[in-house]
């Protein structure tokens, strides 16, 4: 069966279907229009996802709500039911695009290392730009057993990844949509995963992103199932980690940061060093404790309390001790995510921390998981601390309001994935080194 997406075949649906003939998708929350631009919300608003038909000045959607297509507002009386679509009955395949974690069936820029790389990983030229690489993607079936066959829009709640060690963080994170029609023997078909550029997938293709919460950290885990890029790059809002195409380990912070409303530019592990200031010296992070690592006190055990010394969102610099694949002066960076470890009011080597894993993407795991390593906390600065805690607020007040005009609950408590160990195959000692970052 061929597809095709002008179908100039269509001869039998009249002149003007046959010279302009698409299928495009268009999602939302609740009481909000449904439009062609990506969704970021949170776990626990459905998201509705919909076709819509465009042949000649005809449209048809089976949309509840008004359709904002190409910047331009379609109200419900300008959508005609689907099956009213000129020719035999419509049959819908709804699939999920996604993108595989890692090489797969193409081959790596960097020899026998199967991560997404833009630049040289490990060795003197570490971090030298090779291009963009050439991440793969898949489609699937997003129902086996033909449910969706019949329908013209569907209800996202959650994101289902495909891979068993990326599907594990809870329904949060990112995933794309695709569809297709059949009329008679013809194939309308939505973008999918034959839409790229040289740095990933085409912002035409339907995006949906649930994160759980609106801090930096909650936008943070909207970039579950977004692959590792090592020295992701672009500039601004075209930038792969700003189209979650993929994100390297300071990328991915930086990301949640923007997301959240902090005014920051994407940057490498050092530059962290101008949005943020250092609220601890050098410490050793053992898989038992945190430890003075210099001067007098070397050896002895320090005491970091959660609302005084650290909190959650400090940002830690990570050299794994013993690593001399990189020769940059810090390997990795992650962010506290909340008190959860052994003893409780103190950060300890089983508090959890979101960082961008080497070949699963981003993951949350115990701090020791990155032990032993020389680590060192900063603090982002208080301007961009305040930028998010003012978008927060807004989005709170717009929340109340809505649900006061009978809108979803935005503040229901969502699920919170367990935290996890890290998922590495082959040398644990390289994984520990390349946990993806290295200091880009």
């Amino acid at each position: 069966m061929r597809v095709l997406f002008l179908l100039p075949g269509l001869l039998a649906l009249g002149p003007v279907a046959a010279a302009a003939a698409s299928l495009h998708l268009v999602a939302g929350t609740e009481d909000s229009p449904l439009s062609d631009r990506p969704v970021n919300t949170r776990l626990g608003e459905p998201v509705t996802v919909c076709a819509v038909v465009k042949l000649g000045r005809r449209y048809y959607s089976d949309a509840p709500r008004r359709v904002r297509l190409g910047g331009r507002l379609l109200h419900r009386r300008r959508l005609r039911p689907t099956e009213t679509l000129p020719g035999s009955s419509p049959r819908w395949r709804w699939y999920r695009v996604e993108p595989r974690p890692h090489h797969v069936e193409t081959t790596p820029p960097n020899k026998d290392n199967p991560a997404y790389s833009n630049a040289v990983l490990f060795g003197p030229d570490h971090g030298k730009w090779l291009g963009y690489d050439r991440i793969e993607y898949k489609e699937t079936l997003l129902s086996g057993h033909g449910q969706h066959l019949f329908r013209s829009c569907i209800t996202v709640t959650r994101t289902s990844p495909t891979d068993p060690k990326v599907n594990v963080n809870g329904g949060l994170g990112t995933m794309r949509y695709k569809a297709t029609l059949e009329l008679g023997d013809r194939l309308l078909a939505s973008p999918g995963m034959e839409k790229r550029s040289r740095r990933g997938i085409s912002p035409r293709v339907m995006r949906v992103t649930f994160r759980s919460d609106d801090s930096f950290t909650g936008y943070m885990r909207g970039y579950f199932n977004v692959p590792n890029v090592f020295g992701s790059g672009g500039a601004g809002r075209t930038h792969q980690t700003a189209l979650y195409q993929g994100a390297d380990c300071a990328d991915v912070i930086t990301g949640g940061v923007r997301e959240a409303g902090g005014k920051m530019a994407f940057t490498s592990v050092l530059g962290f060093r101008r949005y943020a200031r250092a609220v601890t010296d050098k410490l050793l992070m053992t898989k038992t404790g945190i430890f003075a690592a210099a001067g007098p006190d070397r050896g002895k055990r320090v005491v970091l309390r959660f609302g005084h010394e650290v909190q959650p969102g400090d940002i830690m610099l990570i050299d794994y001790a013993g690593f001399e694949g990189s020769p940059r002066s810090w390997d990795h960076i992650a962010v506290i995510d909340r008190d959860r470890g052994a003893t409780r009011g103190e950060l300890d080597p089983q508090d959890p921390v979101l960082h961008m894993g080497y070949l699963y993407g981003l993951a949350e795991e115990p701090a020791a998981t990155q032990a032993p390593a020389i680590i060192k906390l900063l603090r982002l600065k208080p301007h961009i601390l305040r930028a998010m805690k003012n978008r927060a607020r807004r989005r709170r007040s717009k929340g109340a309001k809505q649900r006061r005009g009978g809108a979803a609950d935005f503040d229901s408590p969502v699920h919170r994935p367990p935290v996890r160990r890290a998922q590495v195959g082959g040398s644990a000692r390289l994984a520990r080194g390349a946990r993806s970052g290295l200091g880009r």
